[in-house]
């Protein structure tokens, strides 16, 4: 329990920086159920499977997780994709904190007979987003297509929400 709690604080902690700030709060008691599951999922080879990975700081907080899951491929195949759900590191974590998560995470899912692929990804919600892309180039992972948006002019941001 009290990691969902870290870890959803730590999400909501980087909520504000994102260009979904706007858009509402964090929903806690989804996030922290979200990521119970996660956990209890942990280590499991199936669709639905999922790891999740801590760094401590020197007095036992955590200061930056991973949350990759398995699920099939196009959602109906019989093979897996790992997938980055969460990649998190606050400033103060030990430096290269994230690559060891998204290195253990890449390994987690390599050892599986059953993942076809690891798909790592970024987005434009937070500004440095971007910035991760030429880390995973390095790392020997290819651009596979790409995601548009369009905002819905009908979405009612959080200031105009009753």
């Amino acid at each position: 329990m009290t990691d969902t709690i870290r870890l959803t604080e730590m999400l909501e902690h980087q909520h504000p920086r994102s260009r979904f700030a706007d858009a509402g709060d964090v929903d806690v008691p989804y996030t922290r159920r979200m990521l119970a599951q996660a956990i209890q999922r942990n280590g499991n080879k199936h669709d639905g499977g999922a790891l999740v990975m801590v760094i401590e700081n020197d007095q036992n907080v955590i200061v930056a997780f991973v949350v990759g899951v398995l699920s099939r491929v196009y959602h109906i195949g019989t093979a897996l994709c790992a997938q980055d759900m969460f990649l998190v590191a606050e400033d103060n974590a030990p430096p290269l904190s994230a690559m060891r998560l998204l290195s253990a995470f890449i390994s987690w899912a390599e050892r599986n007979p059953r993942v076809l692929e690891v798909q790592l990804s970024h987005s434009d919600a937070l500004p440095e987003g971007e910035r991760m892309a030429p880390v995973y180039e390095r790392m020997g992972f290819a651009r596979s297509g790409a995601v548009f948006r369009r905002d819905n002019p009908n979405f009612r941001k959080k200031a105009e929400q009753p």
